[in-house]
């Protein structure tokens, strides 16, 4: 993972140099837009008339509420991905087919409302047994994504940017957590919350492919 995270570090420093030196030239875009991945902004600059890259970083963070097995949640997700790309250009214009790596921060955090009681692992537990009960839900860290789109060709001036695919996160991990409980060290119990989080990661466990859909505007100076 240390050497995978060097070399999409060493990409980005890359690029970004790159595109220090195109806006010298006049050849640096500049981007903002939005999608499933959140608000983005992205730096594009033109190798060719059929290649061009970007570097850009993507936010967006919301919260809501949900029940889960009987137990409601407070719910918090948090998207953050850092995307290094490049892009074909079949034909010289703006469609263009898109591939490169993402560092994916997407999280969801879900904080469970206090109760009388739990069901955990078929078992009925006290709020004084329980305590706090949290989880997390994350994805792989350092991940591929392959798409198609319209935009980011080598003309200068206003464009509309438009893209569709998908970002390939892998299996979502769940992590289960007690504090504060006086079964939050409990052997037997602890047993029961990783039986809930293999439960839960079983649930989801189809949701290897997050879809991509954006649109925005660039400029190119």
């Amino acid at each position: 993972m240390r050497k995978i995270s060097s070399v999409l570090l060493a990409a980005a420093v890359l690029a970004f140099g790159s595109m220090a030196n195109a806006s010298e030239t006049g050849e640096l875009a500049v981007g903002v837009k939005v999608g499933t991945l959140g608000f983005g902004v992205d730096l594009n600059y033109p190798i060719s008339p059929r290649f061009t890259m970007n570097v850009g970083i993507n936010k967006f963070s919301t919260s809501s509420t949900d029940t889960t097995d009987g137990i409601d949640y407070d719910v918090d997700l948090n998207l953050q991905t850092i995307a290094v790309l490049a892009n074909f250009h079949p034909f010289a214009g703006s469609f263009r087919i898109t591939g490169g790596v993402m560092v994916n921060s997407n999280e969801l955090g879900m904080t469970a409302d206090p109760a009388a009681t739990y069901d955990i692992g078929g078992n009925t537990y006290t709020a004084a047994e329980v305590g706090d009960l949290s989880a997390t839900v994350d994805f792989k860290k350092i991940v591929p994504y392959a798409g198609i789109g319209i935009g980011h060709s080598a003309s200068s001036g206003l464009g509309f940017t438009l893209d569709v695919g998908v970002l390939m996160q892998g299996k979502p991990n769940v992590d289960l957590k007690s504090t504060g409980g006086l079964l939050s060290n409990d052997a037997a119990f602890l047993a029961e919350l990783e039986q809930e989080e293999a439960n839960a990661e079983d649930d989801i466990k189809g949701f290897t492919m997050y879809p991509v859909i954006s649109a925005g505007l660039n400029y190119r100076f």
